[in-house]
C-alpha cells in the first residue's frame, strides 16, 4: 500500500515574544513574590504578635529587676522624662521592628527588604533627604508660630533642661528614631502590603490603618484627630515614594522634637490633652511636608516609587516535534495507517492500533487530551487533530479510553475499509477539537 508523498517543509523558529512586566506600587510588593499566597499575611500577623508578646515581657521583667525603684504603677502616669521611664516608653515600641522582620522572614514576601521600598532595601540616601526636609519644615512652622506669639505680646520663655538631660539627649538620637521606624514598618509597612494584598486601590493600604495607630496613642479627641492627620500624611507618602523612608523620616523629626521641646521645658511630656487650634499646626506641617516630598520625588528621577516584575511568560500551545525527532519505530513506519497520540504534558507517545480513524481520544474523564499525529516518513498524511487537557487535572489513561470510529459501518457496527490509497473521510461534526487555548491567571 502506497500513499502519495506531500512535501513537509521545516517550519521557522518560533518568533521571541518580548518578556511580559507589570510594575507594583509599594501595598502591592507582596505580589512580587510568585511564592506567596493570600492567607501568609494573616500568619505573618500572628507570628508578629506572638514574638512581640514575648520579646515585651522579657523586656519589661529585665527592667523591673534592673531598676525596681523606679518602676512603680501605671508608666504613663510616671515622670516620662525620667530617664529610666523614657526608655521604657520608646524601647519597648522598638521591639515591633525585630517581631516584624521574623514575622517577614518566616512567611515572606521575598526578599525581606520588601517591607522598607521597592528596591528590597533602605535608601539611606532618600532616608536623609528626607530627614532634612522635615526638619526644615517643622523649623519652619515653629518659627512662624513663635514670631506670631511674640508679635501679640507674648514673652520668651526660659529654657530648663530636665535632670538626665544627657541621658535623655542619648535616648533622643539612638532610640527614639528606632521607635518610629518600628512602628512604621508595623503601620505603614506591614499593615499596608497586608491590605495592599487583597485591594488594589492605595486608599485602603493609606487609610485602614489609621484607627489601629491612633488608638495606639492615649490622647483626648484633639491629640488623636492630630495622629490620625500624621497618620494620612504618612500612608500617602508611603505610597508616593515607593518606601518607607519618608514616613520614617517625618515621624521621627516629629518625636524627636516634641521629645525635645519637653527636655528644655518648652511642653509637658505628660499631657495628653490638645486643642483645635492643635490641628492647623499640624495640618500645616504635614501638608506642607507631603508637598515637598512630592516635589523631591519628580525631581529626583533615581528614586523608585514601583518595582518592576518579570511575568512568567503564559503556556505555549503544544507542538508536534520535529518528524525526525519521533521515536524511530514511529519514523519507519511508513503504512500511514497507525496513530499516535502525543501527550502534551509529558512529550510521550501511546500507539494505538493501526486504523482507519479518525480518532476521538479522551481521557476517563471523558476530556479531549494529546495531539494525533498521523504523519508519514515521507511527510503529512492526514491534519493534526489537537485536543487538549484541562488544566490543572490529571490526564488519566489515554489508551484505555480511546475509541475509534470506523470508515463505514453496517447497521451491526461491522467496519467497511476504504479502498487501498483512499483518503479518510473527515470527522464527524463535533469529533474534531480546535487547536488547544491556555490561558494564565496573575493576581492584580
Amino acid at each position: 500500500m502506497s500513499h502519495a508523498s506531500a512535501p513537509w517543509s521545516r517550519p521557522s523558529p518560533p518568533v521571541q515574544d518580548p518578556p511580559r512586566t507589570r510594575s507594583l506600587f509599594y501595598h502591592r510588593l507582596a505580589h512580587a513574590d510568585p511564592r506567596h499566597r493570600w492567607w501568609m499575611p494573616l500568619v505573618e500577623g500572628l507570628i508578629l504578635l506572638a514574638v512581640l508578646l514575648l520579646l515585651t515581657i522579657a523586656f519589661l521583667l529585665v527592667m523591673v529587676f534592673a531598676a525596681p525603684e523606679r518602676i512603680d504603677g501605671d508608666l504613663l502616669a510616671m515622670n516620662q522624662l525620667d530617664p529610666v521611664v523614657f526608655f521604657i516608653l520608646f524601647g519597648s515600641v522598638v521591639l515591633m521592628l525585630p517581631s516584624a522582620l521574623l514575622a517577614r522572614l518566616v512567611l515572606g514576601p521575598r526578599p525581606l527588604g520588601l517591607i522598607f521600598s521597592v528596591t528590597g532595601r533602605i535608601r539611606w540616601k532618600w532616608l536623609l533627604t528626607c530627614f532634612v526636609a522635615a526638619v526644615a519644615i517643622y523649623a519652619l512652622i515653629n518659627a512662624i508660630a513663635v514670631g506670631l506669639e511674640l508679635a501679640a505680646g507674648g514673652r520668651p520663655v526660659s529654657l530648663q533642661p530636665a535632670p538626665g538631660f544627657w541621658w535623655l539627649m542619648a535616648l533622643l538620637i539612638f532610640v527614639v528614631p528606632l521607635q518610629c521606624a518600628a512602628e512604621e514598618v508595623v503601620f505603614r509597612g506591614y499593615l499596608a502590603q497586608t491590605i495592599g494584598r487583597w485591594l488594589k486601590h492605595p486608599a485602603w493600604a493609606i487609610l485602614l490603618p489609621v484607627p489601629l495607630f491612633v488608638l495606639g496613642h492615649a490622647y483626648d479627641i484633639w491629640g488623636q484627630l492630630s495622629v490620625g492627620i500624621m497618620a494620612v500624611a504618612m500612608g500617602i507618602i508611603t505610597w508616593r515614594t515607593g518606601g518607607l523612608e519618608a514616613a520614617i523620616a517625618l515621624h521621627a523629626v516629629n518625636n524627636m522634637t516634641v521629645s525635645l521641646m519637653a527636655m528644655v521645658g518648652l511642653t509637658d511630656m505628660n499631657d495628653t490633652s490638645g486643642a483645635p487650634t492643635d490641628l492647623i499646626a499640624v495640618t500645616l506641617i504635614n501638608g506642607g511636608y507631603v508637598a515637598l516630598v512630592f516635589w523631591l520625588v519628580r525631581r529626583n528621577r533615581s528614586v523608585a516609587v514601583t518595582r518592576t516584575i518579570v511575568l512568567p511568560p503564559l503556556p505555549q500551545p503544544a507542538r508536534l516535534p520535529e518528524l525526525g525527532h519521533r521515536p524511530s519505530r514511529l519514523a519507519e513506519d511508513a503504512s500511514g495507517l497507525a496513530a499516535y497520540v502525543l501527550d502534551p504534558a509529558t512529550q510521550r507517545y501511546l500507539v494505538l492500533p493501526p486504523q482507519y480513524g479518525p480518532y476521538s481520544v479522551r481521557d476517563g474523564q471523558g476530556r479531549y487530551v494529546g495531539l494525533l499525529d498521523t504523519r508519514t516518513a515521507h511527510g503529512a498524511h492526514t491534519a493534526d487533530d489537537v485536543a487538549p487537557a484541562v488544566p490543572g487535572e490529571p490526564s488519566g489513561d489515554t489508551s484505555s479510553e480511546s475509541t475509534s470510529r470506523p470508515n463505514g459501518s453496517d447497521p451491526h457496527g461491522t467496519a467497511t475499509p476504504p479502498s487501498p490509497g483512499a483518503t479518510p473521510p473527515p470527522a464527524a461534526p463535533g469529533e474534531r477539537d480546535v487547536a488547544p487555548t491556555y490561558t494564565g491567571r496573575h493576581d492584580g
